[in-house]
């Protein structure tokens, strides 16, 4: 299946929301509007309730054998997960709870078929508990109970049904060691202990084979077990550090498939040889980095790769498949493929149609792999079919030209009621890590916003990633040409008669909420107002208390912001960091923050919040006792975004939806400054 490679690092302040939100108008009156003046579908007040709701299907997968589907469904404001047959059928549902584990690990079906792990956390921590689900009995069990420790699953083999390969840091919180788990017994047995390496890649023997190291100088390098010894195999340089990396072996354990961006800028799919020391380029792209890559799911060779650059495009290795991909194009209406699972005879695959105007519809594509051609497409089911009923906005891709000649992908959605040539209100929503990035597709955000009447321009900005490595390394001691990126698709905005100059607020969560203090702190006159969530404000405060997993590779953080280390480091932190410009901020601000971030502490918010009230400025502190980084319970992330939709409307005069209070029943959220919001 393809398996997405170009994802958030660990050492990324990314921010994970379900939803993300909205708008003093000129007006208390003009403020509580519910409905917008046109009946016809178009211009229909999309419902916070349908909007912001959980899909009715998320984390959708398929076991091995190709018999069963699981998926994460809502029920009321909890969720639970659900296995139907491929009939879809209910054989049985387990109540879980809502976890960012779920978003960054999913469901991961044992070769058992009748096992699934589930990952869970506490409150939004992020110390993972992997759970084993038995789908049959609807016993689930807890194999790694251990207080503190973040657990996460690593490989699984049809080989050994029964046994994963997880990472946990209980004896260590600095350093994963690895286990081999035993899901049905819940043995365990400690088969690595590491104190000196970040990941480890393991073949379909469960043996540990290779392990990446990252150096002093932010280098990586990786090692190759060989006779119980670690061995030098490659040296990774700084510059290429972020997209040259291991992938997976083949099934025979003889080739390791990885990234390479060593001698080019975009990263190629390339297969190794270890034991004759010979390499092979796959597929590489002049355009952008290779972003997933789909398997034969019994040799694990590479069948199709995708490459994200304005959009996602498939392209076929494996002739052999290449029929399958031209007739699912043919199929999907223009729409975006992923192949999320293959069952073991490859004649099955789990497949899903994606675009920004309507929520994921999921598809069984069978087909003849004995003569490789298709036989069937049935659709399953849609994401959030009570969305689909109403009309969402078009996004579209555009490059804009940084004011030092680099092209930044950038994303548009346009307000429903947007007139050509005639300049409205607008939110700049920036995304989080930084190394991530934004793409093409349904965003919940951009929708919401540009139902509110706020067009929506979504940038990457230099050191966003999958758009090769000078890009990516670009943002290097160059905080201040990030804040210059955001400015320049402003301007753009502006100079195209998209956005009115002085309609113009700035959103964002995790580096995104740090981008939006920046932005009202270093350049106060070009926001109206700001909603940041989980944003750093103090770098160097940021550092001292990040995760204590971080601080071995924490090197790259420096490289990119300044090192804490040294005086002139410390600097260039301080020159970055919004709390040392308050003073600068005339303009009105929400921030957000989850209690229990390990991320990004809640001292960050509280100490720009007391020194915002210290100068007299606005500001509304809103805190989520049992939250982390990013909102994951569903009545937490809708009263997030009611507040800001009232917070934007209030400021820019959007539309909103009244907030009613059975809307903010269940939602733990702490209005700490500013009550007069949920007025």
């Amino acid at each position: 299946m393809f398996k997405k490679i170009i994802c958030v690092s660990l050492l990324s302040f990314a921010v994970v929301c379900n939803v993300h939100g909205a708008s003093k108008s000129k007006s208390d009156s003009a403020a509580k509007k519910t409905t917008k003046p046109a009946n016809n579908k178009k211009n229909t007040l999309i419902p916070r309730k349908v909007l912001l709701a959980k899909p009715d299907r998320f984390c959708v997968s398929m076991s091995h054998d190709g018999k069963k589907i699981a998926y994460v469904a809502r029920k009321d404001d909890q969720v639970e997960v659900r296995v139907e047959d491929l009939s879809g059928k209910l054989l049985n549902k387990f109540s879980i709870k809502p976890t960012r584990g779920l978003h960054e690990i999913g469901l991961v079906w044992m070769f058992t078929g009748n096992h699934i792990l589930v990952p869970q956390d506490e409150n939004g921590d992020e110390n993972y508990h992997i759970y084993c689900l038995d789908v049959v009995t609807g016993r689930m069990k807890n194999l790694t109970p251990f207080k503190g420790a973040k657990s996460s699953p690593e490989k699984i083999s049809k080989k050994y049904p029964n046994e994963v390969i997880i990472a946990c840091n209980k004896d260590d919180p600095k350093w994963f060691d690895a286990y081999r788990l035993n899901v049905i017994t819940g043995k365990i047995d400690l088969i690595f202990k590491n104190r000196e390496y970040s990941s480890f890649i393991f073949d379909s023997n469960l043996n540990l084979r290779i392990a990446s190291k990252s150096m002093p100088d932010a280098s990586d390098e990786r090692h190759a077990l060989h006779n119980g010894k670690f061995e030098l195999i490659k040296k990774i340089p700084y510059e290429d550090a972020k997209s040259t990396y291991p992938l997976f072996f083949s099934s025979d354990c003889q080739i390791l498939y990885g990234l390479d961006s060593t001698g080019r800028d975009k990263s190629a799919l390339v297969a190794y040889d270890l034991e004759n020391k010979t390499s092979k380029v796959l597929y590489t792209s002049d355009l952008a980095d290779i972003s997933s890559v789909d398997t034969d799911p019994n040799t694990r060779a590479p069948q199709a790769v995708v490459v994200n650059y304005l959009k996602p495009e498939i392209f076929t290795l494996d002739p052999n498949v290449a029929n399958d991909m031209e007739y699912l194009k043919s199929k999907s209406d223009g729409m975006t493929i992923n192949i999320l699972e293959k069952n073991d005879q490859n004649n099955i695959w789990l497949v899903v149609f994606s675009s920004p105007t309507m929520s994921k519809q999921y598809y069984l594509y069978r087909r003849d792999e004995k003569n490789n051609r298709p036989l069937s497409l049935k659709y399953l089911f849609a994401a959030q079919p009570e969305l689909d009923k109403y009309q969402l906005q078009e996004m579209t891709p555009v490059v804009i030209k940084s004011r030092d000649g680099l092209d930044l992908v950038c994303y548009l959605t346009k307000a429903f009621d947007f007139k050509e040539g005639n300049p409205s209100k607008m939110v700049v929503y920036v995304h989080g890590g930084p190394w991530a990035r934004d793409g093409f597709g349904f965003v919940t955000t951009a929708q919401l916003l540009a139902n509110r009447g706020y067009s929506v321009l979504q940038i990457n900005y230099r050191g966003s990633t999958g758009f090769g490595k000078a890009f990516a390394n670009a943002i290097d001691h160059n905080l201040d040409k990030v804040r210059n990126d955001i400015i320049d698709g402003v301007n753009w905005a502006i100079e195209n008669k998209i956005a009115d100059r002085k309609q113009i607020a700035i959103m964002g969560g995790s580096f995104g909420g740090y981008s939006t203090l920046a932005g009202l702190a270093y350049t106060p006159d070009v926001f109206c107002c700001g909603v940041d969530v989980v944003g750093p404000s103090n770098w160097i405060t940021t550092f001292k208390k990040v995760p204590p997993y971080w601080i071995p590779t924490m090197v790259h953080w420096y490289r990119c912001a300044g090192d804490p280390r040294t005086e002139e480091g410390r600097e260039e932190l301080l020159a970055n960091s919004p709390i040392t410009r308050v003073k600068n901020i005339k303009k009105p601000l929400i921030i957000f923050q989850g209690a229990q971030d390990p991320r990004v502490n809640k001292a960050e918010s509280d100490q720009m919040v007391a020194d915002m009230i210290k100068n007299g400025l606005t500001v509304v502190y809103v805190l989520y006792p049992d939250e982390g980084h990013g909102f994951q319970r569903e009545p937490n992330s809708r009263s997030y975004l009611a507040l800001t939709e009232k917070f934007l409307s209030r400021v820019l005069g959007g539309w909103y939806e009244s907030i009613h209070e059975k809307e903010l029943e269940g939602s733990s959220h702490q209005i700490i400054e500013g009550k007069s919001l949920q007025d």
